[in-house]
């Protein structure tokens, strides 16, 4: 029904109902389901003879005061905050800037070391700053728009990762990185969380047929997989086959569908694997002494400090000359090395109730596509914090690329991080007000 069709007090009505609603994209849904009721009254009493303006009032006094009825539908349909979520993140932020503070004296205290004047913790800031920024504007955006650029999401995804192999520059063995002037991008593991959102528009739109199972194995496993293959990155691979395959699991697709997917993963893994780097990385990591002065330095390293750590460490920014990248790859194992035990214990305590919560929320929300989103996030950043504890740990083999969310330096991956927040806020946001329909 049109707003032109009803009488002016009914139109008059329905503008002081919805202004009491915040939820402005359900305005346009009310009026028409307030709207369709209103004129079955009207035409109601229109039939036992009444004129039109006398039915449009008693038609509006049955429905109740507009600014009541606003205030109630308001309270159903309020945007959503979780803000259990929220502490979690603001958490693991203060934590990471504490660690960039303690990692920047310890440079200094070294002299030799190439990062003795970096400023981590002014750097760790600015991308803070810009990330929350970008968390803030992605609440307030409707991620349901996603959904019609989600093939758009995925060629621009692909396309720039392929320039990004064949023009980029080389970065510790890898290609992927994009430079704009003082800039760095790290692309390639920045596009796991793209080609995410795009798999999650894609499933959402999925139908049982063989054509698009076919274009599932072909475009979101066989494509990226051979992607992060010639990078090469088997953190990306990893992190996407592992948040891939939960999806598929959050649409509860078939065993052999899923089992099918997985198979092409793995055996795009398993040419990595036996190839001479990965098969060399591996053997490190399993006979990591008898490699002590090659591939299974870290390892080694990693053993002395977690062992000799304690529960309260060397003390704050203590300096361990022999443990690398204490920035990025292994913040985990440097920040029990110099608070010990009981700050790994923290962090690892921090992750799981982030986790726990993201998991809540999923629960709540009934929008298909919004749970699809939250599944894909949450798993590539659960993946993340899992194998980036168990590296630092020694107990998984190194990756390099496979940063602690949140906590390690690098804006590239906290960008990206707090922009999938960001939607994930967003999906949260809107759960009571998006109708579903049966």
């Amino acid at each position: 029904m049109k707003a032109s069709d009803n009488h002016p007090l009914i139109d008059d009505y329905l503008s002081s109902v919805c202004g009491c609603v915040k939820a402005r994209e359900l305005h346009k849904e009310i009026r028409q389901e307030m709207a369709g009721h209103l004129e079955e009254l009207v035409h109601a009493k229109r039939g036992e003879g009444w004129d039109e303006e006398a039915a449009a009032q008693w038609a509006i006094r049955q429905m109740g005061d507009p600014e009541a009825v606003g205030r109630e539908l308001n309270k159903v349909h309020k945007p959503r905050i979780p803000w259990g979520l929220v502490c979690w993140v603001a958490v693991l932020l203060v934590i990471s800037l504490v660690a960039m503070y303690a990692v920047e004296l310890a440079y200094a205290t070294n002299e030799n070391s190439a990062f003795a004047s970096f400023h981590f913790l002014l750097r760790k800031a600015q991308f803070t700053m810009i990330g929350l920024l970008i968390m803030a504007l992605l609440l307030f955006f409707d991620y349901r728009k996603l959904l019609n650029y989600s093939w758009a999401i995925y060629a621009c995804t692909l396309l720039v990762s392929l320039a990004a192999i064949v023009w980029g520059p080389q970065v510790n063995g890898m290609k992927g990185y994009l430079y704009f002037g003082p800039v760095s991008i790290d692309w390639i593991n920045v596009s796991p969380f793209l080609f995410i959102l795009a798999a999650a528009g894609s499933l959402h739109n999925r139908d049982s047929s063989k054509r698009s199972l076919a274009l599932q194995h072909l475009l979101f496993v066989f494509i990226p997989a051979s992607v992060y293959l010639i990078a090469p990155s088997m953190s990306s691979l990893l992190i996407y086959a592992s948040a891939y395959l939960l999806l598929l699991c959050a649409v509860r697709t078939g065993w052999f569908a899923a089992g099918s997917q997985a198979l092409v993963f793995g055996a795009i893994g398993g040419l990595y694997i036996v190839s001479g780097y990965g098969r060399m990385r591996l053997e490190a990591f399993f006979h990591r002494y008898d490699h002590s002065m090659d591939a299974g330095y870290m390892y080694v390293q990693i053993d002395d400090a977690i062992r000799s750590a304690g529960w309260w460490g060397h003390g704050f920014a203590a300096v361990n000359k022999k443990l690398p990248y204490i920035h990025s790859d292994t913040i985990f194992t440097y920040l029990i090395y110099s608070m010990g035990w009981l700050a790994g214990g923290v962090i690892v305590t921090c992750a799981v109730w982030f986790a726990v919560h993201l998991l809540r929320i999923l629960v709540e929300v009934r929008d298909g596509y919004g749970k699809l989103l939250i599944s894909g996030l949450s798993a590539l950043l659960m993946v993340q914090f899992i194998w980036s504890i168990g590296m630092s740990l020694g107990v998984l083999p190194i990756l390099g690329g496979a940063s602690l969310p949140f906590v390690s330096y690098g804006g590239s991956h906290l960008l990206v991080e707090m922009a999938a927040m960001g939607v994930i806020f967003s999906v949260y946001r809107r759960k009571d007000t998006i109708r579903i329909k049966g």
